[in-house]
């Protein structure tokens, strides 16, 4: 790794000046800060957060500092440097990488807090942060502290200096994958970055793997020209699948705009959703590990905890978010996570954090052993009627909460058992269903499975029903 101290003078007299903040609740979401630029957050907010930081966790006196591809991204993540160096914070700056990288550094350099700022699958007009702070993410009331604290920032603050170091851990990182990944055989695979921050990354990755890669959209631009970088929309994989076709390709992957969720397309344009891709790891990472945990969160098919079960793991259900599935893998000691948005965290040769680029590079390694087909192989696992996410949009950011705790409180699921870890499951002899307030955008979300296509219709009609008496105005097609 190639380490370089920056000399830093900060143009104040002893003090940090604190202006008066035009702060919004509404970007300190359950599991990161995420909001519009410049309205809702800007490099006042970012420098505020820093120093709310530094006051939350005292003893974090080296952060990691990352940043994705937005347009945004160099200035919050200028801003955010600047707070923590007031504070008397070292920093270690490895500039413009992927989210996966930036939880790479913070084991290589055995730090305990990593700062990445990105806006992940958003729109481009959104910026935000992904932290960790004493060795682990912090999410819901670790998150409204930072806002208290920053809501609270009141007059001058002692200037103090601390240090800049910048690194390129790209290449460290990429010896480290290769190092535990091995191809049996070369493959031809179709990459769709979608502009973001994963594209120089995982093509190069995947060209030393011994792969042949046709890469769609992997220069970095944050305005998104081609795409919006959400893999997990079935419409922003039409590329990759038209790619993999005419070009007889193997295997088709997509990344989100910071690389830390990846979607498949398998030999025939077919998407495989990531509760799938959980069943495929889970299979191959028991042959070796019986017996082990692993987690999935609440959206993902039945038939992943019969896998899991039939191969000798323990199933472990959670609610979504990255940074719950992460604390609740530590907590159980479990070998793999996942969520239906396209997060997977292996601990398995790996460091248990959410990586789109390594799980990439997992299933090109088990595609790679196998005789026949991705298409071929795919669809020996269970299938069921079921639909993907379902984005339901409300009017304004906060509404798709309140709507949910109504529905909450008012549901009835005659003869079903029901979950409320997150939003309200229902889980029935024949399938289940599920509505959510989505975290990160103004959207409730939903998804349904049966054993049956009439099932299937029975479960969603009876959510749909319920949900319309709370809120008869949403688009729910």
């Amino acid at each position: 790794m190639n380490l370089k101290k920056q000399n830093v003078q900060l143009e104040v007299l002893g003090i940090v000046v604190m202006t008066k903040l035009n702060l919004n609740e509404k970007i300190f979401k359950a599991y990161d800060i995420r909001g519009v630029y410049d309205s809702q957050l800007n490099s006042e907010v970012a420098k505020a957060i820093a120093i709310a930081l530094s006051e939350i966790y005292p003893n974090e006196k080296k952060i990691i500092v990352g940043r994705d591809g937005r347009l945004s991204s160099e200035e919050l993540s200028k801003s955010l440097v600047e707070g923590f160096i007031s504070m008397g914070i070292d920093i270690i700056d490895i500039g413009l990488v992927p989210t996966p990288l930036l939880y790479y550094a913070v084991e290589e350099f055995k730090s305990s807090a990593g700062i990445m700022v990105t806006g992940s699958h958003n729109p481009k007009e959104y910026n935000g942060f992904k932290m960790i702070m004493s060795g682990a993410p912090i999410s819901g009331s670790e998150i409204k502290e930072i806002y208290n604290v920053c809501k609270n920032q009141k007059g001058n603050l002692t200037l103090k200096n601390g240090n800049i170091i910048s690194s390129d851990i790209q290449k460290k990182y990429l010896s480290d994958v290769l190092s535990k990944i091995q191809i049996k055989k070369k493959l031809k695979i179709a990459i769709d970055a979608g502009n973001g921050a994963a594209g120089p990354t995982a093509f190069e990755l995947y060209n030393k793997l011994g792969c042949e890669v046709i890469p769609l959209y992997c220069d970095i631009d944050g305005n998104f020209p081609n795409h919006h970088p959400n893999p997990s929309e079935e419409s922003n994989l039409e590329d990759l699948k038209t790619a993999v076709l005419k070009n007889k390709c193997d295997l088709g992957l997509a990344f989100d705009g910071d690389g830390d969720r990846c979607l498949i397309v398998d030999d025939c344009g077919n998407s495989l959703w990531p509760d799938k891709q959980m069943m495929i790891f889970s299979t191959s990472i028991l042959k070796h590990h019986p017996n082990a945990k692993i987690i999935y969160d609440v959206k993902s098919s039945n038939n992943l905890h019969k896998i899991i079960e039939e191969n000798s793991g323990i199933p472990l259900i959670c609610r979504t978010g990255h940074s719950f599935i992460k604390k609740k893998m530590k907590e159980e000691k479990a070998i793999l996570g996942g969520e239906m948005s396209g997060h997977i965290f292996f601990k398995d040769k790996w460091f248990g954090f959410d990586d789109g680029i390594y799980a990439g590079a997992r299933m090109i390694e088990i595609i790679s052993e196998i005789s026949e087909t991705s298409s071929q192989f795919f669809g020996k696992l269970p299938n069921s009627f079921s639909t993907p996410e379902i984005n339901i949009p409300v009017s304004e950011e906060g509404e798709q909460h309140k709507i949910i705790e109504l529905f909450s409180a008012k549901c009835n699921f005659e003869g079903a058992r029901i979950s409320k870890i997150d939003g309200v499951r229902a889980d029935y002899s024949f399938g289940w269903g599920i509505i959510r307030a989505s975290n990160t955008t103004p959207n409730i979300v939903a998804r349904f499975e049966a054993n049956t296509h009439k099932e299937l219709s029975v479960i969603k009609n009876n959510f749909y029903n319920q949900l319309k008496k709370i809120s008869p105005d949403l688009n729910y097609e």
